[in-house]
């Protein structure tokens, strides 16, 4: 049964607890300049990271991610540009469309006073 438990057990929804996979991704939470609805934007560090190529060389010198985020309000396309160095720290990023805000601001307008 362990033999199952790791080949398969991520499959069925084992959560938390020693051995559960961890969120591999960055994440930045926007606000829209139009009706200023607060969105988190997910970015897997596997998969949405695109390689960039300066200098030469098979190796990436950096990676960049272009998200067009969309809320549920307005329906208006954010846009965001996030650069990387070559170990995926953050370099830069810019928005067009709404404003970066902290994770503390998001929590404080998605969670409804009571």
């Amino acid at each position: 049964m362990a033999i199952f438990d790791k080949v398969f057990g991520g499959l069925f929804g084992k959560a938390g607890g020693a051995g559960a996979p961890r969120d591999n991704a960055f994440y930045y939470y926007v606000r829209c300049d139009k009706c200023g609805e607060t969105i988190r934007v997910r970015v897997d560090r596997s998969n949405d990271l695109a390689q960039d190529f300066e200098g030469g060389g098979d190796n990436p010198s950096g990676y960049t991610v272009t998200k067009g985020v969309v809320g549920k309000k307005c329906f208006r396309t954010i846009n965001l540009t996030v650069k990387f160095d070559s170990a995926r720290r953050e370099v830069s990023r810019s928005i067009e469309g709404g404003e970066f805000i902290t994770a503390d601001e998001y929590e404080a307008q998605a969670t409804p006073a009571s």
